[in-house]
């Protein structure tokens, strides 16, 4: 039973065996290696990642009050954003503006303004807008036309309340640059509110 040959034998078979065991573990190294990408024509697609939207649409309503009158007004716009921060917009607009038994008025007019956000949600409005008002006393005087021109300034709040849906609300003043004068009427300048919705497309 002492033959060395058997003995022999029986190392090789026990170290077979014991390298038969271990042989999954020998491949571990492997999957942690980095393989080769496969050939293009089976990679999938990956799409590209979205940026930033570029451009807003929505639309605004306004209320004014004041001892000379009031207004309300609505006002469609349109952007884009040139900075993460900064909006360039485009509005059109229309106000009614009134005094019971005095005056009434219609007024058209387009702008254009910056909105940069200075802190979160936080937005600062400066623009020039365009107004041509047609006036009429109510003493049954003839309906007249004017042109105003105003720097507007403000700011507000604005929250995103969709993934790129957003509510605004904005106090503005207008800055008169020119300003006719209407048979002893004057535009008034008190603040005016402007609340909206906007989208990013």
């Amino acid at each position: 039973m002492n033959n060395p040959k058997f003995k022999i034998q029986n190392s090789k078979f026990k170290i077979l065996f014991f390298s038969f065991l271990l042989s999954p573990f020998s491949f571990v190294p492997c999957f942690a290696q980095n393989t080769p990408p496969p050939p293009q024509s089976l990679q999938k697609e990956i799409p590209a990642k979205k940026g930033r939207p570029k451009i807003v649409v929505g639309g605004g309503f306004g209320v004014q009050f004041g001892n000379f009158g009031s207004a309300v007004s609505i006002s469609p716009q349109a952007g884009v954003y040139i900075k993460p921060w900064l909006l360039v917009i485009a509005n059109g607009q229309y106000t009614y503006m009134w005094q019971r038994n005095f005056y009434d008025s219609h007024i058209w007019g387009l702008g254009v303004a910056l909105q940069p956000c200075i802190i979160k949600r936080i937005v600062v409005h400066a623009g020039y807008e365009f107004e041509q008002n047609h006036f009429r006393w109510l003493d049954g005087s003839p309906s007249q036309a004017y042109n105003f021109h105003f720097a507007v300034v403000g700011g507000g709040y604005k929250q995103y309340i969709a993934p790129r849906v957003f509510f605004q609300a904005l106090v503005l003043f207008n800055i008169p640059i020119t300003q006719p004068t209407i048979n002893n009427y004057t535009h008034n300048y008190y603040p005016f509110f402007r609340i909206g919705v906007g989208v990013d497309l």
